[in-house]
């Protein structure tokens, strides 16, 4: 049954006790991909047009490319057609098999972000093709637990123990419903497949046990003491203490609150909160050797990383890492990321004014002088704003301290960031919840850790 027929995630509601369909941005206006190449399966997909007649297809190759307002389409060695609209709907029931669905080439993978990479992916459901102004548009619109199928395989690794892939699951379905984030209101589709929401690689990395992780959870969802959803976010590394939504977004998100991410016994409890009394030794102190927080290298190995982290992961040091640049590398990133800093000549100092119970900067205050050598303060704001300016590849966290070495008169030579995390912190840490995972606890009991305010509760059949 085409995914059509069921409400879509825009219109639905906790009352309505339906599951709905959601539209997902696979390849956006903004990747200024103007030739799409996608393989059909050798099962039957009904391919309509905005205006013109169905053709029935299987087993042949496709190619989109931008014509103006409309997108050509080559079926095979069959005669072009240009519409403004093409849809293939399967035509069968499909069973979420690995590797099922139609193949779509180079869909691009962490856009802006250090891991960014073009990968083929293949998606059940319907696909829609639309033109774009820079490039096209491709959009797959499915059911929602088939659509998680695609998004815990795509977060975390297939590979990764039941309980994290079922917690991956509950939680992210949380978030989708929710809807609360203002993202794509003005784009025909609900949410993009990329870490601007979250990823959604359709069946290529679909497992077994991911299968059953949305099967035995299905609609299974975290709900705020004020009967809404949870708004459930959820990020990497919380690098030990997971962050407020107040400090990453400004706002309170029902559910949510920040928290040690270790047992409750733990004497590493008392870095909760990070104060700058306590944040050097956080960063820096011996007793990281053996702590058990969740998301440390103790309870999952970095050297595991490759096998439980998502495919565009790249394995690192996530819980603790140091970076170190130039002053002329700062100088350019905070000129191009930071308007108010458009006349930055030289950079003088940083530091950090504001931190959230995690440690992570929230203000970052820069002082610099122009060409006229006439001195400024600017003020970059928020986590994500200081990470995108901190570093060319966007940096890890934005829970650091700052090492300015310095020449003889004084001026910065480099600056040497030490920090913790991966993320923006709030909600569920993922590597937490896989040590979680590791060491025997079960979903259910990970989820509330995280979101220790809400409960779970089925909400449509």
């Amino acid at each position: 049954m085409e995914s059509g027929k069921q409400a879509g995630i825009r219109n639905w509601t906790k009352a309505s006790g339906i599951e709905p369909t959601v539209r997902v941005g696979i390849v956006l206006d903004e990747d200024s991909l103007t030739t799409i190449q996608l393989e059909i399966p050798d099962t039957h997909y009904a391919l309509t047009g905005s205006g013109s007649n169905t053709v029935d297809l299987k087993n042949v190759r496709a190619t989109a490319t931008l014509n103006a307002d409309k997108v050509t389409l080559t079926i095979g060695n069959e005669t072009s057609q240009d519409d403004t609209v093409w849809r293939f709907v399967p035509q069968a029931k499909q069973t979420s098999q690995r590797g099922e669905g139609i193949l779509v080439h180079d869909v691009v993978a962490g856009r802006g972000f250090h891991w960014f990479k073009q990968i083929d992916q293949t998606f059940c459901g319907t696909i829609e093709l639309r033109a774009g102004k820079n490039g096209i548009v491709l959009i797959n619109e499915l059911p929602l637990e088939q659509y998680l199928m695609g998004v815990i395989t795509a977060e975390m690794s297939g590979n990764c123990p039941a309980d994290l892939l079922k917690t991956q699951c509950v939680v992210a379905r949380s978030w989708l419903l929710a809807l609360t984030e203002p993202k794509h209101d003005n784009d025909p589709f609900d949410r993009c497949n990329d870490d601007c929401c979250q990823r959604y690689q359709g069946t290529g990395d679909l497992s077994p046990a991911a299968a059953d992780a949305v099967l035995s959870t299905r609609s299974l969802t975290l709900i705020a003491p004020d009967d809404s959803v949870v708004d459930a976010n959820y990020s990497k590394s919380c690098g030990g203490v997971a962050e407020l939504p107040e400090s990453v977004w400004g706002i309170h998100k029902p559910g949510l609150t920040a928290l040690f991410d270790g047992p409750k016994d733990s004497p590493d409890s008392r870095f909760f909160p990070v104060t700058d009394e306590n944040l050097d030794e956080y960063l820096n102190g011996v007793w990281q050797k053996d702590t058990q927080i969740y998301c440390s290298p103790n309870v999952v190995p970095e050297e595991a990383f490759g096998k439980y982290l998502g495919r565009v992961d790249e394995a690192g040091s996530y819980f603790r890492w140091t970076v170190t640049l130039k002053r002329e590398e700062l100088e350019t990133l905070i000129r191009e990321k930071h308007p108010p800093a458009a006349g930055l000549c030289r950079l003088l100092g940083l530091e950090v004014t504001d931190r959230g119970k995690s440690g992570r900067a929230s203000k970052l205050a820069v002082d610099f002088e122009d060409e006229n050598g006439d001195k400024h303060k600017t003020i970059i704001e928020t986590e994500y704003n200081i990470r995108n300016c901190m570093h060319p590849k966007f940096l890890y966290s934005s829970a650091f301290t700052i090492n300015t070495d310095r020449d003889e008169n004084g001026l910065p030579l480099s600056f040497t960031l030490r920090g913790a995390g991966w993320g923006h912190g709030a909600g569920m840490c993922q590597i937490g919840a896989l040590g979680m995972a590791l060491k025997g606890i079960s979903y259910d009991k990970i989820c509330i850790h995280y979101f220790p305010d809400a409960r779970l509760e089925k909400v449509y059949d």
